[in-house]
This record gives C-alpha cells, sequence and structure tokens, in this order.
C-alpha cells in the first residue's frame, strides 16, 4: 500500500529519534518500506527541521496572495515599462507568478529580446543618408550611373545540379527517392559577372 506524506514523515521522525542519520534513514526506508521515489534531499530537510526543533509533520501553509490577475493593470504596468520581470509584477500585484505567465497569454503579450543595429543612428546621421539615397537616385536618372557597375563573384557549384523536388502522390503512395549528392561528386569553381541587366560573362575554371 502506499504510504502518504504524513505517514512517511512520521517514519523519518521515528527515525531520527533513533539516532540514525539522514542517509542511514533514507537508506533503510528505501529498502523496507520499498519507497523509490524518496529522495535523499527531502530526507535531509526534514532532518534538518527535526534538528533545529521543529517536530511539525504537517504541510506548511501556502501563500494567500491571489491568483486573479487584472488585465487592463497589468497592460499599463507594461506600458510604463518594457523590460519589467514578470517577478516583479507578482509582487507589485501581490500574485503568484504562474499567474502573471498566464495573464501574460491572455492578452497575447510575449517578451522579445531588442534586436542588434549596427549603431544608434543621430538625426544628423539620418538626415546625410537621406542626403546620399536622394543623390544617388538623381545622379542613376541623369547619368545612368547604375549601368557603370559590374560585380564579380565565385561559387562553387557541381557537374550533376541533382535537386530535390515535390510532386503529387496519391493515398498511400510513398513519394519518389532521389539520390542525395555527395560531398566528394566532381565541382568547378564558377566566375560569373553581371550588372544591372543581368549576366555579362561567366568562365569555369578547374580545381
Amino acid at each position: 500500500m502506499e504510504q502518504s506524506r504524513q505517514q512517511i514523515r512520521t517514519f523519518m521522525y521515528y527515525e531520527f529519534r533513533n539516532k540514525l542519520s539522514a542517509t542511514e534513514c533514507h537508506q533503510k526506508m528505501c529498502e523496507s518500506l520499498g519507497i523509490n521515489t524518496l529522495s535523499y534531499d527531502t530526507v535531509k530537510v526534514w532532518f534538518w527541521k527535526f534538528k533545529a526543533g521543529n517536530f511539525d509533520i504537517e504541510d506548511e501553509p501556502r501563500s494567500d496572495r491571489s491568483i486573479e490577475v487584472d488585465c487592463e493593470q497589468l497592460k499599463q504596468i507594461i506600458d510604463q515599462d518594457r523590460n519589467v520581470s514578470t517577478r516583479a509584477i507578482a509582487l507589485e500585484l501581490n500574485v503568484c507568478q504562474k499567474a502573471i505567465d498566464n495573464a501574460l497569454k491572455r492578452i497575447n503579450v510575449k517578451f522579445k529580446f531588442n534586436h542588434w543595429v549596427l549603431h544608434e543612428s543621430t538625426a544628423e546621421d539620418k538626415r546625410k543618408r537621406k542626403a546620399a539615397c536622394l543623390a544617388l537616385l538623381r545622379d542613376q536618372r541623369k547619368h545612368k550611373i547604375l549601368d557603370r557597375i559590374v560585380t564579380c563573384d565565385e561559387k562553387w557549384v557541381y557537374y550533376n545540379n541533382t535537386s530535390r523536388k515535390g510532386g503529387w502522390s496519391a493515398p498511400g503512395e510513398s513519394a519518389v527517392s532521389v539520390a542525395k549528392r555527395a560531398l566528394t561528386n566532381k565541382k568547378a569553381l564558377l566566375c560569373i559577372w553581371w550588372d544591372c541587366r543581368g549576366s555579362i560573362y561567366k568562365e569555369y575554371f578547374k580545381s
């Protein structure tokens, strides 16, 4: 028969009065009573309480904090401080932290980290960027400067460019299998040049 928590604590108190250590008590209870779910840390905590003179084996009273959360008040707190933690909100509203988590889900609010940017742009930086963009746009309209720009890039390409494709299948019919390309397959280095209109020249180099 499975023992209740009060019975297990009574056994621990009995062994404590018999001058057994927490380790010996845990081993004896696991062997004689077959309590495999009892952890050694639990026994050690209760032995500390007994040594401190606290022999009460009943559960301590739970916190009487409310679990009801005012969603409007929660929104006001978040609007005032976007970086506030759920623990701080729970202390302010005198509710448990789990209730705050559930309330945030109800109002569809999620915690997201800030986006990294290169640097913080000042008003002067933004003005200079806008001026540069307008100048490039003006030069493109007058002198077609983009037509003079040629870009080059390199890429390793395989001789056999097999690709994975999808297809329609009837219920219960398996999809078509395609062999995955091995890493050691033959490949060549493709160098390609292009401008705003498209590819200008390409060349394949040997290994």
